[in-house]
């Protein structure tokens, strides 16, 4: 089964009193929330995680997927750390994070394998941030979570679907699986749905957003290149439950110097899924339509 959900960073990561407000009249139950807005203890912080909670409580909020912090708080948050002793820390502080917070969490978390490093590194980063992977399951054995490594771009750990598999193949797949960013496979785009049929067996989510087909934008899904028919055809022969993730960015919070109300945003993104949804039939119809007048 295909189920939808929206990612924090849509709202700008904190759940403040106006977003709290659009989600009590948004369609949107499951949410992808971003732990980094945990990691500081300031009223921002505070109120946000105050409001999760309340939102949960009056049924509103899921927290169907929780986006572990990769960076903030002048912490190095990189579990794939060559330094063995930072590795253990970020590894450590995940864990505590995940503890502390236990009560807002998910059934599956996403994690970034690393920053972005020089290739050269890849082999030993991918060995650290299997080790830190390995020194969490035990908490999700616990608390009954998934781990699911991103797809990244650019020179990230994991930035292609062989080092990806290289990552999760080390470890079972009711416990290790991946969430599949479509934005990050870069200039590869053409190559997507070839990507999923590979990585089929361990995708437990997407983040699904659209963009022009050099580097990550996070458009709308109908903004950009992506041919959404074919990648959902590909996305519904996956035999397994799946969470569609819409990460569109925050960048719609502010334009041109005035705050955009969350409700709005919210919308458009609820207006996406019945896109993503439909496409098949919305999509033809789109490119055989014939602007009238001309």
């Amino acid at each position: 089964m295909i189920s939808y959900a929206l990612a924090a960073c849509v709202f700008g990561y904190y759940v403040s009193d106006p977003v709290a407000a659009a989600i009590r009249k948004s369609r949107f139950r499951n949410f992808e929330s971003y732990f980094g807005t945990c990691i500081s203890d300031d009223e921002p912080s505070r109120r946000s995680a105050e409001l999760t909670r309340q939102l949960m409580k009056e049924g509103l909020y899921r927290p169907a997927s929780i986006h572990l912090p990769y960076r903030g708080a002048d912490l190095c948050w990189d579990p794939s750390a060559p330094d063995e002793d930072v590795r253990k820390e970020v590894s450590a502080r995940c864990i505590k994070l995940i503890r502390d917070h236990a009560d807002l969490m998910g059934p599956m978390i996403t994690i970034h394998a690393s920053n972005e490093p020089p290739l050269e590194e890849h082999p030993q980063r991918i060995d650290q941030v299997c080790r830190t992977i390995e020194e969490m399951l035990p908490t999700a054995r616990e608390l009954g979570f998934v781990i699911n490594v991103e797809l990244l771009p650019r020179t990230c750990v994991g930035n292609t679907p062989e080092e990806l598999m290289q990552i999760v193949s080390r470890f079972d797949p009711g416990q290790v699986g991946i969430c599949m960013d479509v934005n990050h496979v870069m200039t590869r785009y053409r190559e997507l749905p070839a990507m999923i049929d590979y990585l089929a067996p361990r995708i437990r989510s997407f983040h699904l957003s659209d963009y022009d087909g050099i580097d990550e934008t996070h458009w709308l899904p109908g903004q950009g290149l992506i041919d959404w028919v074919e990648l959902m055809r590909h996305i519904r022969a996956i035999d397994h439950d799946l969470l569609l993730i819409l990460e569109t960015g925050g960048w719609q919070l502010k334009h041109k110097r005035r705050e955009i109300d969350p409700q709005f945003v919210i919308r458009q993104n609820e207006n996406a899924c019945w896109f993503v949804d439909n496409c098949e039939r919305l999509q033809p119809e789109m490119g055989s339509f014939r602007l009238p007048g001309n």
